[in-house]
């Protein structure tokens, strides 16, 4: 590829995925109330949200190995595909049967679209811009938290209906942008590559991110329910302000690596992620919870880029979907344990007890990353 960063499949790359993760975040934003609010519990709540998760983690292998045999562009636009079929359901009839039944679709589309696209951006942004590149195209998923849930818990205060209905016509537009990307794909793919469940050179960024993802799950699906609990009001910004905060911080956490390396940029991060959550044990304010949300924005854009670059640098150019599909496998996994689990300790125990637990396992991250990961980063 040429020595641009910002190349015409790079743009359109960074402007689908920002779409489609909008009207996924959507849904994920409101999910979780809707079934509260339907009389529910908060672990089947937990539940429905997991199930998101789960369909994606299972059909990541599946994504990953077709990425690298078949070409990423018809694995990117079946994953779109799917989204739509998910929320055209969901359209039709928002019982939570055929809530969850739709979840199930937009998790394995949502593998399907976010495997094939980081690989895409793997392909087409120069090697030596790889974690810059990386970086950057993680803002699509800053930018969607930003956008995502402000305008969904609008629309959930008219009705749920809506929600769904601007998830519809938002991925509607992924086509528009997805379409167009064309590269020489057959200089990256392997037409003889055998199915395998993972990638081994991806396993140590894997092991990492899996209690990332866990901490990222008690905060994506619950912090409306939280919020709802603790009488806040301020559950919309929140996540404007972390975005805002992650923002700042992927575009900046070159510079910061560039002066004191990757492991210390990584450990920084842990720390200044494991007091967003400190702040969310003894949180009763509005005050607290944008504070908290300035921390934990700032933590995930410290921590994310640098362990999903160690995931794909030695895969291969033929590997790097299966390396992808590892490393959101791990991410999947950790979602969906979190979901869960935070589902059912929240509905018996408080969130307090959630975020006091979550603090312990980012100290288990931090000896996870040490252990596996540090000796391979600089």
């Amino acid at each position: 590829m040429n020595g641009k960063l910002l190349s015409k499949n790079y743009i359109l790359t960074v402007i689908s995925a920002t779409l489609l993760y909008i009207s996924s975040f959507m849904i994920n934003t409101v999910c979780a109330r809707y079934v509260t609010d339907s009389g529910k519990t908060q672990s089947t709540a937990g539940i429905v949200a997991a199930v998101f998760t789960l369909a994606s983690f299972f059909m990541r292998p599946l994504w990953g190995w077709l990425t690298d045999k078949w070409g990423r562009k018809a694995v990117y636009l079946s994953g779109t595909a799917f989204s739509l079929i998910a929320y055209v359901l969901l359209w039709i009839n928002n019982g939570i049967l055929l809530l969850v039944v739709s979840r199930i679709l937009a998790g394995a589309g949502y593998s399907a679209f976010t495997t094939a696209g980081g690989t895409i951006v793997c392909d087409v942004v120069p090697q030596e811009k790889l974690q810059q590149g990386i970086a950057v195209y993680g803002i699509t998923n800053v930018l969607s938290q930003a956008i995502a849930p402000v305008v969904a818990l609008w629309l959930y205060n008219i009705d749920f209906i809506y929600v769904v209905l601007c998830a519809l016509v938002v991925n509607c537009l992924v086509l528009l942008f997805a379409l167009p990307i064309k590269y020489k794909e057959k200089l990256f793919i392997s037409p003889d590559s055998k199915f395998c469940l993972y990638n081994k050179s991806a396993m140590p960024a894997a092991y990492t991110i899996i209690f990332f993802a866990m901490a990222t799950a008690s905060v994506n699906s619950f912090i409306p329910v939280f919020a709802k609990q603790q009488g806040i009001t301020a559950d919309s910004w929140f996540f404007l302000i972390s975005a805002a905060f992650l923002l700042v911080t992927r575009l900046y956490n070159k510079k910061l690596i560039s002066s004191i390396g990757e492991k210390k940029t990584f450990y920084s991060g842990n720390l200044v992620y494991i007091a967003g959550f400190v702040l969310l044990v003894v949180c009763k304010s509005n005050l607290l919870l944008l504070i908290a949300a300035a921390f934990y924005g700032c933590g995930a854009g410290l921590i994310h880029p640098i362990v999903n670059t160690a995931a794909v640098k030695d895969s291969g150019k033929a590997g790097r979907g299966t390396a992808t599909s590892t490393f959101m496998m791990s991410q999947d996994l950790g979602m969906t344990i979190g979901a869960f689990l935070w589902g059912t300790i929240s509905g018996a125990y408080g969130f307090s007890r959630v975020y006091t637990i979550v603090v312990l396992l980012l100290f288990v991250m931090m000896y996870v990353f040490r252990k596996f990961l540090a000796s391979k980063i600089n």
